[in-house]
């Protein structure tokens, strides 16, 4: 059977087809890469770090380790007790000069006593050393017995020598004795006057110059004993801080410390942890400080805890360099401070950092459109095949 065409009918060339099907890919394609953005990240390998350096702990004696209350990776709180180290020596010290403070004190309250003419009055730090204020008491006692007993003869002597001169005056008038013998009564009561005076005198001046002495020796021994509590007290080493303690240097009971010594490390904790990164010479001009960073730990898993964010806070000014298997290493530091509410809580756990801990980071330098990304190799293709050396 013959066919027969349609007068309108037209051949649609495939070439069309194709070309047009791509225009309606690509032209939508392009209108989205020219406006989408993606972010342009620096990667750096970091480490937790704390805010503060890690304290070395040295000891301020020259002694000798009793005991080691503490290893390594221990948490201690503040004051909490590290090594302990032979006291004997030092607390026999202690206890020497705080006698002689002690027996010093009681002797003032009773040279005080004798000087000022007040009653005795004793230091209530002389509880611990009751023997000292007894001592003192039966000594002020002797003392003030033999002034008395002293006074009172001397007394009794000057009474005797009034009478005997009131006795000698009527014969003074009646000529049966001489002037003379009545001059000598006069000038032996003057004496005996002066004795008393003298007697009281030199028992005052006695016990105010023993009481200036005893005040400048008490001053030396209580300097002393400051010295000799603070060695004591240095026997035993504690923590400044809270913290980890890191690395112990000294681990034998019995070895010898000298001032100075490093005894072990100490990592500051509950303070602001951060995050160490370095970053290469290519990258760190486009690194700026309060630029986002993303940090994906590596002790929680980030497909599962998600990724913590922090700002860039600081930037080394200058290249660092380390030693590594392919040989020296230039990097910058930069420190990166997280978001502490993120660490509180994530997926209903709290996430504890510690220092040591290493981390991808992420650091957010800008971004461009996708279009400047997939063109920027072939741009630069062409700028560099379009020289000629």
């Amino acid at each position: 059977m013959k066919q027969t065409k349609h007068p309108y009918q037209t051949r649609i060339d495939p070439l069309w087809i194709i070309f047009g099907s791509l225009g309606i890919v690509i032209v939508p394609f392009f209108i989205w890469a020219s406006y989408a953005r993606i972010d342009q990240i620096s990667h750096a390998r970091g480490q937790v770090i704390a805010a503060a350096k890690t304290q070395e702990i040295q000891s301020a004696i020259d002694g000798v380790v009793e005991k080691i209350f503490v290893r390594e990776g221990d948490h201690v709180k503040k004051d909490d007790h590290l090594i302990v180290l032979e006291k004997s020596q030092a607390q026999a010290a202690y206890e020497d000069s705080k006698a002689k403070v002690a027996a010093l004190k009681a002797a003032l309250g009773r040279l005080k006593a004798e000087v000022y003419e007040k009653p005795l009055v004793f230091d209530d730090s002389l509880k611990e050393y009751p023997e000292f204020v007894e001592n003192q008491k039966a000594l002020f006692q002797r003392r003030q017995r033999a002034l008395n007993d002293d006074i009172t003869a001397l007394n009794e002597s000057l009474a005797l020598a009034k009478e005997e001169l009131s006795l000698n005056l009527p014969l003074l008038k009646s000529g049966d004795i001489g002037a003379t013998e009545i001059i000598r009564l006069k000038r032996q009561i003057a004496d005996l006057k002066g004795k008393i005076s003298n007697t009281r005198n030199k028992y005052f001046q006695d016990s105010q110059a023993e009481m200036t002495k005893a005040e400048e020796e008490l001053s030396t021994k209580k300097q002393e004993l400051v010295n000799r509590t603070i060695t004591l007290e240095r026997t035993t080493i504690s923590s400044p801080m809270n913290a980890v303690v890191k690395n112990i240097l000294v681990t034998t009971q019995g070895a010898r410390v000298r001032p100075g010594d490093v005894i072990m490390e100490l990592v500051p904790s509950g303070d602001e942890l951060i995050i160490e990164a370095k970053i290469s010479p290519s990258d760190i001009s486009f690194v700026k400080r309060d630029q986002p960073a993303a940090v994906k730990l590596d002790a929680y898993d980030y497909s599962i805890y998600g990724i913590f964010h922090g700002t860039v806070k600081y930037i080394s000014p200058d290249a660092l360099v380390e030693q590594s298997q392919e040989g020296e290493k230039y990097y910058f530091r930069v420190l990166i401070t997280m978001k502490q509410i993120e660490l509180l809580a994530k997926n209903d756990r709290t996430i504890e950092l510690t220092p040591g801990m290493t981390a991808q980071v992420d650091i957010i330098t800008g971004n461009r459109s996708v279009l400047t990304y997939l063109s920027k190799p072939i741009i630069k293709t062409f700028s560099e095949a379009l020289h000629e050396r």
